[in-house]
């Protein structure tokens, strides 16, 4: 199918695009890599009257080291990211995420800002970046606010972001020394979108857990952290069978959607196989040495 009709605008500058919002109000679409956008589109799933192209606006793209952690630009691409090894030194499990996200064109295509302000609850990229405690940076001609991502993702396709505002870049913070990560996933085999994925980061002292985060995406409206998992992790012992007994904890609490793709029921078998799998490979990575 075609699109509806649109305009183009495609500023040289973050003002610009500032300007293009003000001049559309409630009628543009900021067009990032395209790659979910376009494809919406063309089912007539969405139709702005105005795509605001981010391209030209130079400030957005780059990854930079902070006094925290790592800054990522909106306009960074997944290949970008996937080339940087710095930047995948410092973030365990996103070399994981970035591998099984879509295929070659769509890695070479879609960008950090994108992934996160079109709000799909199948992407993968959200599930890493809540395990991760990434925060979002949103501006507007009003000013500059930074949000955490489990509260900038408010629903299916749906944000934190007002109709002038930009998502500018992620803040990563550097997890505890030795960390370790991991990010596992089943997809749906055409889209590749995840019918579930889960991250997980967990660092390790003496055997015992001290730190964990848990994120899902995929299963419910939108990625979420599991807290029950989070809080059952944290001072267990990190061996096979505490791992296992606390992964089973992953479907309580958890509202799975049901459609074409996968009745409820599977997602949740899927989301405790995913979450022990990425709690195994995490401690792993963390440095124990009964698996991987």
């Amino acid at each position: 199918m075609y699109p509806a009709e649109f305009a183009y605008e495609r500023p040289s500058s973050l003002d610009g695009v500032f300007t293009a919002l003000q001049q559309n109000p409630g009628d543009a679409k900021l067009l990032a890599g395209g790659q979910s956008l376009l494809p919406m589109m063309k089912l007539r799933l969405a139709t702005p009257a105005m795509l605001v192209d981010l391209a030209g606006a130079a400030e957005l793209r780059g990854q930079w080291r902070t006094d925290s952690g790592v800054r990522i630009g909106a306009l960074t691409s997944y290949r970008e990211l996937q080339r940087s090894p710095r930047t995948l030194s410092l973030l365990p499990g996103l070399a994981d995420t970035l591998e099984v996200i879509a295929d070659q064109q769509v890695r070479a295509r879609g960008t950090v800002g994108g992934a996160l302000a079109h709000g799909d609850p199948t992407a993968d990229l959200p599930a890493l970046m809540l395990a991760l405690d990434a925060e979002v940076r949103i501006r507007s001609r009003g000013g500059e606010r930074v949000v955490a991502l489990g509260d900038f993702i408010t629903g299916i396709f749906s944000t934190d972001l007002a109709d002038d505002d930009v998502l500018t870049a992620v803040d990563v913070p550097l997890p505890p020394p030795s960390t370790g990560a991991a990010y596992e996933k089943f997809e749906q085999p055409a889209s590749h979108l995840a019918l579930c994925g889960v991250a997980a980061a967990l660092a390790i002292e003496g055997g015992t857990i001290q730190h964990a985060r848990v994120a899902m995406t995929g299963v419910s409206a939108t990625p979420r952290r599991l807290t029950t998992v989070e809080d059952a992790l944290l001072g267990a012992a990190a061996d096979p069978s505490s791992l296992d007994e606390i992964a089973a904890l992953a479907p309580h609490g958890v509202e799975p959607l049901n459609d074409l793709h996968a009745p409820a029921e599977y997602r949740s078998h899927l989301l405790e196989i995913a979450t022990r799998r990425a709690l195994h490979r995490a401690a792993a990575r963390a440095g124990m040495r009964w698996t991987e």
